[in-house]
């Protein structure tokens, strides 16, 4: 006799789908990887996500349920600005070399976005200083949301003239304390090898981090995401909009 997959049922408020579902965590370990807008409500016992990533709810729960739509979305996603982002650079005229000097202190801020995990990526970055502040996006084809993040911060740092003091806002704990921890620097001593004989993910990126934090006096610090900062938010929408560009570049490393 061929068994039924449970029920999940999915509602639609405004901008938020809420998911209901019996526990399986095989279902939750793929959401909390796969979705990146996902939130728990404690007090309701729900899963919530953003409207923009209906399908892939859609796509994941249905993996291991009978998925049941409860009504039907009032927003539509194909309008949300969120995905058309264009990052603001620099002015030409601006010559960094110029107001950048030696032991200068400045903030960047990143992040890091796959459509599908692997999958279409974007990153993007805001650097302030001072009065000034530009961005900077970019995506591959075909990568991780952790190879996004660390590009991010990559990208952030190559484009400062000189050594900086810089601090390096991320809501990824998996970037913040591969350096702020040291893991990296570990990894990279025990030459990229785990126990077991298994290389470390994303060596080459780590490689050119660690180089770009011997160049620069930097820290990073770990940001909560879609928790109110302008910034985080901005770079969200940059390295998502970046993610869904046609054409994107093949990521080497992956």
């Amino acid at each position: 006799m061929e068994n039924k997959l449970q029920q999940a049922h999915i509602s639609y408020s405004g901008s938020q789908i809420s998911i209901t579902s019996p526990y399986n965590s095989e279902f939750v370990s793929r959401l909390k990887s796969e979705l990146k807008s996902r939130r728990w409500d404690p007090g309701k016992k729900v899963w919530t996500v953003r409207i923009e990533e209906r399908q892939k709810l859609i796509d994941v729960a249905s993996n291991f349920y009978q998925v049941v739509e409860d009504n039907h979305p009032t927003s539509t996603p194909d309008i949300n600005p969120r995905f058309a982002a264009e990052p603001v650079e620099a002015p030409v005229s601006l010559e960094l070399n110029t107001i950048i000097k030696p032991g200068t202190e400045l903030e960047v801020w990143t992040d890091g976005a796959c459509v599908v995990n692997p999958g279409p990526g974007g990153y993007g970055t805001v650097t302030r200083y001072q009065r000034y502040r530009w961005e900077k996006s970019g995506g591959f084809s075909l990568t991780t949301n952790n190879r996004m993040e660390i590009i991010a911060a990559i990208i952030g740092l190559e484009a400062l003239p000189e050594r900086c003091k810089v601090i390096i806002y991320t809501d990824s704990q998996y970037l913040a304390n591969s350096i702020m921890k040291d893991w990296a620097k570990r990894w990279k001593s025990k030459n990229w090898v785990k126990k077991g004989g298994k290389r470390v993910p994303n060596a080459d990126l780590w490689e050119k981090l660690l180089a770009l934090c011997n160049k620069h006096d930097v820290e990073f610090r770990w940001v909560k995401g879609h928790d109110g900062s302008a910034e985080n938010e901005r770079c969200d929408q940059l390295a998502e909009s970046s993610a869904r560009k046609t054409n994107l570049p093949i990521d080497e490393g992956y």
